[in-house]
């Protein structure tokens, strides 16, 4: 499976557990450990999907007193969660499809 694809499915998997798990909340570290941890396995990777999503306006960076960066969902809102289920979809946020995911209508 090649880089593109692996962080696909990483953007997938991580849009699935933000909507299931809407208050979310964690660095990289736990990200990698508890949400997934065979699927997460390469960091680099998880680091992409993680700006990926920010970049589709679902998940937001917050910098904490211990100076760590932890991610959350930007809100709990059904705008998001239209967002989210275009990302478990396969569908990226300007209405193509993304490899390996499911057609555009």
């Amino acid at each position: 499976m090649n880089g593109t694809r692996q962080v696909d499915d990483i953007t997938r998997a991580l849009s699935r557990h933000l909507r299931i798990n809407p208050l979310a909340c964690d660095t990289l570290e736990g990200i990698s450990q508890w949400w997934g941890p065979n699927t997460f396995a390469d960091r680099q990777q998880l680091a992409l999907a993680l700006r990926r999503l920010q970049e589709a306006g679902v998940l937001e960076e917050v910098h904490a007193a211990d100076g760590r960066v932890r991610y959350r969902r930007v809100a709990l809102s059904a705008i998001v969660d239209a967002q989210l289920d275009r990302l478990i979809s396969g569908e990226s946020m300007s209405g193509e499809s993304i490899p390996g995911g499911s057609p555009s209508p």
